[in-house]
């Protein structure tokens, strides 16, 4: 496989990258020169670990339109595959402090086509009566909102490419090279790949496989973020909201019908920094315990619901917390690509990155959505996406 004539190489089988190499091939046609290539097959790295939750509230246009997009492709994905969607409803809890900022993104949303409801809290108890809204000032709602399944979406994705006529290389790589007019991806096994154009949809290893291939690393630091699961009890079973406590930094994802993941808006996790293979092997027993505390204070239910397990999963995170999606020509990579430094959004976002980033490797106008405001250089040229409320972490 050295000849890479025209052959693109997407790196990465998670949600992104199957999304990225279904959207190229659906854009060139049955029989296009794609390789899609992953050393742990299809959803089983970071995607594998995604809290999955599929909702549009985002501090700004570009980022909120790309939401609506992605919630409504994964909500009738027939065409595609299996996305396992499940229409919940999303609701965002917030402090008096956020009131006049939260007023203003509602009316953004609203303008651009999503049902983004203000509920003040004693409306919001009729409506969610398992829910404690004390210390709330306002709740944002979306009802059409939910969660997804990110095996099944990732899956789906790569069975679709792979009908197209994208090959799947399942090997690790070891390093990459770029000249002019291609490339070679060297292989874990020895074997190389060339190609006419690469693209890097590797998550938290994009800066470990850079240095490896000899190339500056990209403003993307790795943040382990903590779940925390729970089996729920009987009286809070079945589909019921998801909840993002801005006041406690923290959100509550109940899935399917008995259990919950309980994760953090902490913006003191995102400054963390760690290597890829460092994750830490268990979450702390405190931790687990405040976390219990925060979800039975705002969820009285769950007092009788019952821990189950945890883990880590872990975030690229870039300065302003959005994607970088560009060419690396910049950093010496002529003919290669990366949507990376997804910060926690990759999977809700999925079919509008996949879209994007296909459009600038194939070289055609942005359809739906401006891809430049997410370029390398926003950081140096002082671009930064605004983002987020003050003092929350990965909300953006």
């Amino acid at each position: 496989m050295s000849n890479g004539e025209q052959r693109i190489v997407v790196v990465g089988s998670g949600s992104t990258g199957s999304s990225v190499a279904y959207h190229i091939a659906k854009s060139l046609g049955t029989g296009s020169n794609v390789v899609l290539v992953d050393r742990l097959g299809t959803a089983n790295g970071m995607t594998a670990l995604s809290s999955a939750i599929v909702r549009t509230h985002y501090s700004n246009e570009i980022v909120a339109r790309m939401a609506l997009y992605s919630r409504n492709l994964m909500a009738a994905f027939d065409e595609i595959g299996i996305s396992g969607f499940v229409k919940s409803g999303v609701m965002f809890l917030f402090p008096s402090e956020f009131r006049g900022e939260l007023e203003k993104k509602v009316s953004m949303l609203k303008s651009v086509g999503i049902d983004e409801r203000l509920l003040e809290a004693k409306e919001a108890s009729r409506l969610f009566p398992q829910v404690n809204f004390d210390g709330i000032d306002r709740i944002a709602y979306e009802p059409d909102s939910g969660y997804a399944d990110p095996a099944s979406t990732t899956l789906s994705y790569a069975t679709k490419a792979m009908g197209l006529g994208v090959e799947f290389v399942r090997r690790g790589v070891e390093k990459i090279g770029s000249h002019k007019g291609g490339g070679l991806v060297h292989l874990d096994d020895g074997k190389e790949i060339g190609f006419h154009k690469l693209v890097l949809c590797t998550n938290v290893w994009t800066n470990q496989l850079l240095r490896q291939s000899g190339f500056d690393g990209l403003p993307i630091r790795v943040a382990p973020h903590p779940i925390v699961v729970y089996n729920r009890p009987a009286d809070y079973g079945g589909t019921t909201a998801i909840v993002s406590d801005l006041a406690q930094r923290t959100y509550y994802k109940p899935e399917g019908a008995s259990l919950l993941l309980g994760g953090t808006a902490d913006p003191r996790v995102d400054e963390v920094s760690i290597e890829p293979d460092d994750v830490p092997k268990q979450v702390p027993f405190d931790y687990v315990s405040e976390y219990s505390e925060k979800i039975t204070k705002r969820i009285p239910a769950m007092k009788d619901g019952i821990y189950r397990s945890s883990y880590y999963g872990m975030y690229d995170i870039t300065p302003d917390e959005h994607p970088i999606i560009d060419s690396l020509a910049s950093i010496g990579l002529d003919n290669v690509y990366c949507c990376v430094g997804l910060s926690g959004h990759g999977f809700k976002l999925n079919p509008a990155l996949g879209l994007i980033t296909s459009e600038l490797v194939l070289e055609r106008d942005y359809t739906k959505f401006d891809g430049s405001v997410f370029s390398l250089g926003r950081f140096s040229g002082g671009r930064n996406i605004f983002r987020r409320y003050e003092g929350v972490g990965t909300i953006a």
